[in-house]
């Protein structure tokens, strides 16, 4: 109901100059090191654009526009540690008086890379993990050590905690039907670790059969799963951790999804400018898509590259129309 009522108002006020958005995601790299089970950008072969965000292009044509949004989120597809340039890009947003954040796998982050994070006054880090315990994390993010991440994390929080920082630290937690019963067990683990917030995400894009059928959340959710989240619910009021689930279960057509592409937007490696992640897939053709069994592959969306000026994007047509299609 409040999206359909922010909906309406903004269908009220159609036509009315909009020069200022929440947040602008921007994926600063596709590559990573790991090969989680679920990810695209291993299971879609040679169809992935694989590349990073040219330094010069973020900070010709998006950077001075930082101003005009109250996120920059430096993430995409792939791990922003990665990125040579990555403190400069964050320099460069917080100059502009935007905050700024990004999602990481958690590898790199040793005693200068947290210290940096710090330094440079990243103001939300989220931090990936697929499991509680080392075997389901394992199993999941291939390549990832869950031991070390854990030590990474809780490290971090330490570091934090001694230079009464105000980063904001979210472990995200990945529900696939592999490891949603150990939820309850990782909302105490991110308590242990010094986080922030617990977010139970889904796999929202699901390319190949395999992945779509590792999902949980569906039009009639299985009721231990529900049960599941639900106990996670009430272990996080107890540690006193924020908690945040997606939904399991699938609703009614809404006129907007939680991504809000009304009011954000999404910048690939490429500077195509895209209403989100999912839409803005670095893919050299249409993107495959399995949704209930059958094949929905769609095509990537995009409204302008940043090249041609991410304002005049903002602004353009072809944006406008896909927000205001009436």
């Amino acid at each position: 109901m409040a999206s359909e009522t922010a909906w309406l108002s903004r269908f009220l006020h159609k036509g009315k100059r909009v020069e200022r958005w929440s947040v602008l995601q921007i994926e600063v790299t596709s590559r990573c090191l790991l090969q989680c089970s679920f990810c695209p950008n291993k299971s879609l072969g040679k169809q992935w654009r694989y590349g990073d965000l040219p330094f010069v292009v973020y900070r010709d044509h998006i950077a001075p526009y930082l101003s005009r949004f109250d996120l920059a989120y430096l993430q995409g597809w792939g791990e922003p540690l990665l990125h040579p340039h990555l403190w400069e890009m964050v320099r460069l947003a917080k100059a502009e008086r935007c905050r700024v954040g990004f999602t990481t796998c958690g590898g790199g982050l040793d005693d200068a890379t947290c210290a940096r994070l710090l330094d440079e006054g990243v103001n939300i880090l989220s931090i990936s993990f697929a499991g509680a315990t080392r075997a389901t994390h394992e199993s999941l993010r291939i390549g990832s050590q869950f031991d070390a991440l854990t030590a990474n994390v809780a490290r971090l929080a330490h570091l934090r905690a001694a230079r009464k920082s105000v980063l904001r630290l979210e472990l995200h937690f990945l529900m696939l039907r592999a490891n949603i019963h150990e939820l309850p067990a990782f909302v105490s683990l991110a308590k242990a670790l010094g986080a922030d917030e617990v977010v139970a995400t889904n796999v929202a894009y699901t390319p190949t059969r395999e992945i779509e059928s590792s999902r949980v959340f569906a039009a009639v959710p299985d009721l231990q799963h529900q049960d599941w989240v639900a106990e996670a619910a009430d272990q996080a009021k107890r540690a006193r951790i924020k908690f945040n689930a997606y939904p399991l279960k699938l609703d009614a057509p809404v006129l907007e999804c939680d991504a809000k592409p009304t009011e954000t937007a999404f910048v690939n490696h490429r500077g195509e400018v895209a209403p989100c992640v999912y839409l803005g897939l670095p893919v050299r053709e249409s993107a495959p898509r399995v949704f209930d069994g059958q094949d929905r592959a769609f095509a990537p969306v995009s409204f302008g590259n940043v090249r041609d000026g991410l304002v005049e994007v903002m602004l353009g047509r072809a944006r406008n129309e896909f927000i205001e299609p009436l």
